[in-house]
This record gives structure tokens, sequence and C-alpha cells, in this order.
């Protein structure tokens, strides 16, 4: 009888549980992330998705807008909206991590960047291809740091009606082989010229 009050009592244990909203970082980071973990002192953490991890990070207020900087759609269509430049940062970036260069083509370079890349010769987009996975690490470095640095004030933006650049703070840039996002603007959104 002692050993049957034994087990039931070690069966009414109960643990606390905590609700936690997932911080939008974690999914930024990329690969999975548990529906829940567990704490050393035996608390229950349960993480909640605010909104739909596939939109988390890319929808923004401009003025009094919504504006969706990234829709991916069902049939597997991708539309990039650069109404600001740090979206173009953003969007690059996502791309970049996700190795859509079909989308960096066709949305994020500018006309002038495309004609450049087609002038060469035959290989066009394949020079394009070639130039961004040779430098995607170093190309994604710096636009993490970018995004990361906004806050604390490590990135310049120098943008007028047509153009400009995003660059890392000199106290920044020396870390980092590629600082300088040249961009202009083209139909009402910004484009990347060139990456320095």
């Amino acid at each position: 009888m002692l050993v049957t009050l034994a087990i039931v009592s070690m069966g009414c244990e109960s643990n606390p549980i905590e609700y936690r909203t997932r911080p939008s970082w974690v999914r930024l980071m990329g690969g999975e992330t548990p529906s829940s973990t567990m704490t050393p002192d035996g608390t229950e953490i349960i993480w909640i998705d605010r909104e739909s991890p596939e939109l988390q990070g890319f929808e923004q207020t401009v003025g009094l807008e919504q504006v969706r900087i990234r829709t991916d759609h069902e049939d597997g269509s991708i539309v990039l909206q650069n109404v600001l430049p740090m979206h173009l940062v953003v969007n690059l970036l996502e791309c970049l991590r996700r190795s859509e260069y079909r989308v960096i083509w066709e949305q994020i370079i500018s006309d002038d960047q495309r004609r450049w890349y087609e002038d060469r010769g035959e290989g066009g987009y394949g020079d394009f291809l070639q130039y961004f996975q040779r430098n995607r690490k170093n190309i994604a470095s710096m636009l993490n740091r970018m995004h990361a640095g906004k806050v604390y004030g490590d990135v310049v933006t120098d943008v007028g009606e047509f153009g400009g650049t995003v660059s890392l703070r000199r106290h920044v840039a020396y870390e980092f082989p590629l600082s300088l996002l040249q961009i202009v603007r083209e139909g009402g959104e910004w484009k990347l010229e060139n990456i320095r």
C-alpha cells in the first residue's frame, strides 16, 4: 500500500507553465524552433507566434500606410516592395538567405545594373549569379550588420530624390570587405545599383 501511495503522489506533481511570445529575431535566424521548452527548474515555456511565421518582419507601417515589403504567394511567386532604403536591405538579405537569386535579378537590382550584366555578353544572368554566389557571405554579413546596426546609429542612409547610398559607419565598416550599397529610385521603389 505504501508503494501505491508513493507512485500516486509522484504522478500528481505539477510543473508551472508559462506562455511567452516568440521574439521575431528567432525566426530570422532560421532553422526549426520548438513549440515549447523546459527551463532547468522544470517550468515549461510554450511559445506563441503572434503572426504567421512567413509574415513576421515583412509588414511595416510607413506614415499611415501598412506596407507588406515581401509577399510569398501560394503559387511560389514572390512580390517585393522597397518603399524605403532599409526595405531593400531587408529584402536583399532575405533573398540571399533563401538563395532566391532570380528574385534579386528581377526585383532588386536596377534596370541599369541588369543592362550592364546583359551588355557584357552571353553571360548576363550567369555573370550576375556567379558574383552573388561567390560574394554571398560578405554581402549577407554586411546586410545583417546594417539591419542590426540601424537601431544603434551604425548605418548612414544618404539619399536624394533619385538615388543615394546606405552604408556602415566608418568605425564599423573596417570589419567588413563590403560596406556600402549604392541605390537608385525606379518606379517609386529603391533598387540596387552597386555594392562596394
